[in-house]
């Protein structure tokens, strides 16, 4: 899967009531966390209640992974270029 869809993914679990994940599958747990995304989306897309189909999501899904470049996990190594903190797959 690529960077935006696993950020849909996660937030539609999130949505859900799933709680189980820290991060988008492939991103930092660590710096997902400090930048704080997941307030940005109730902010901006569940409390306007914007479903997936509308323009507004799939632009902030994208303003989200353009900036996720350098917390994004390598598949072969899991270290985040950032805060250099490695995890398991």
């Amino acid at each position: 899967m690529n960077l935006i869809n696993n950020l849909k993914s996660y937030f539609k679990t999130r949505t859900e009531g799933n709680n189980t994940l820290n991060a988008p599958e492939g991103v930092c747990p660590n710096c997902w966390g400090k930048q704080e995304w997941e307030g940005e989306f109730y902010k901006k897309i569940k409390v306007n209640n914007i479903t997936p189909e509308h323009n507004t999501y799939d632009n902030f899904i994208h303003e989200v992974a353009s900036k996720l470049d350098k917390i994004t996990l390598k598949e072969d190594i899991l270290i985040c270029e950032t805060c250099n903190v490695s995890y398991k797959n």
